[in-house]
């Protein structure tokens, strides 16, 4: 698709158990739904809907011949009670846009036309669609439109997995020295089709090889790990003009490393394929380096719901930095609750 004046870098702030990861999954969910021709059960959105109740989504898209796209469908949990769920409806609607439309005007589709409806197709048209597959295949169909890969390191956030590109066969002497500057190299070769890894330290005759990365992953810290792995995945984001979603930036790095990869998608030399990078953090220093309130999203959990909102939209308080205002809960839902937190020190110190 296009591009339309959209941010290199978008966030999801929240305390803990907020709902930023399930929030992540439901866009890259509907994403690939919608872009990449995924049914429902092989996306996110497999493991993030839950309930009895229909759930509708309204996704914009902008094409690169100045047409925008609104996609209003409705999911529903089939019937057999398997689990799964399927399209209950979807309408396709689609107007033209031009350079100083107001982002009013630009969301607003009172006006525009229908491309396509779910409830008009015929019984041979439905017999050839998929229950829980949607109607944006033939806007791509229709037109000559790319779509941006997505790259989802969600697999990451917990887990330490190493990942390393089978074409590279060495690891970036200028990344190892910014993850761990007592590393001297670190090849990866091919022996009867199997990755082999040489590993040495500055000031160290020895060198430690082994087939299995674990062996390896024992010298390094987990730090060093996760950089070599999520600076490929950004690499290849930055190469493609892709959208990289990474669930908990800050997690194994210092707030230097996590601003260094933040830097690469706002320089455009680094990034001239507009790259988008969506990542979620507990880190409020972070939302201090973002030159744009629309940018960051606030993630609160409201007894049962979970709210997403555009911090530039809540914050009515300019003359206090960003990182204050969430951390003392002026928001409300952005901090531990002090009720909570008298209970737990009474309950040390008794």
């Amino acid at each position: 698709m296009g591009t339309f004046g959209f941010n290199n870098i978008t966030t999801l702030i929240g305390r803990n158990a907020s709902g930023k990861t399930l929030s992540m999954k439901l866009v890259m969910g509907m994403l690939s739904l919608l872009l990449h021709q995924r049914s429902i059960d092989q996306t996110h959105l497999k493991e993030t809907l839950i309930g009895t109740t229909p759930i509708s989504f309204n996704t914009y898209f902008y094409g690169s011949d100045h047409v925008i796209y609104l996609d209003k469908i409705v999911l529903k949990p089939k019937a057999d009670q398997s689990g799964q769920w399927s399209v209950d409806s979807e309408i396709i609607l689609e107007k033209n846009a031009t350079q100083n439309m107001s982002r009013k005007a630009l969301f607003d589709f009172t006006s525009a036309k229908v491309f396509i409806d779910r409830q008009q197709l015929d019984n041979l048209q439905l017999s050839l669609l998929a229950d829980d597959d949607s109607l944006m295949r033939t806007v791509f169909a229709s037109n000559e439109y790319t779509t941006q890969p997505i790259f989802d390191t969600l697999m990451f956030t917990n887990t330490n997995v190493p990942f390393i590109n089978p074409s590279e066969s060495k690891i970036s002497q200028a990344l190892l020295r910014y993850l761990d500057p007592t590393i001297d190299y670190l090849y990866i070769e091919n022996k009867d089709n199997q990755a082999f890894y040489r590993l040495k330290f500055n000031n160290s005759e020895k060198e430690i090889t082994d087939s299995n990365f674990a062996t390896i992953e024992y010298y390094l810290s987990s730090g060093t790990v996760k950089g070599i792995t999520l600076y490929q995945y950004i690499v290849a984001a930055l190469r493609s003009g892709g959208l990289i979603f990474i669930d908990e930036l800050e997690n194994h790095f210092n707030l230097a490393i996590v601003r260094t990869f933040m830097a690469y998608f706002t320089n455009p030399k680094i990034n001239p394929n507009r790259a988008v990078l969506i990542f979620s953090t507990h880190y409020a220093d972070l939302i201090d380096d973002l030159s744009r309130g629309d940018q960051i999203f606030v993630s609160r959990r409201q007894d049962s719901e979970i709210a997403i909102d555009r911090y530039s939209d809540i914050a009515d308080r300019q003359d206090i930095n960003r990182a204050e205002i969430f951390m003392s809960n002026y928001l409300g839902g952005t901090a531990p609750d002090y009720d909570a937190y008298m209970e737990l020190l009474q309950q040390l110190q008794s």
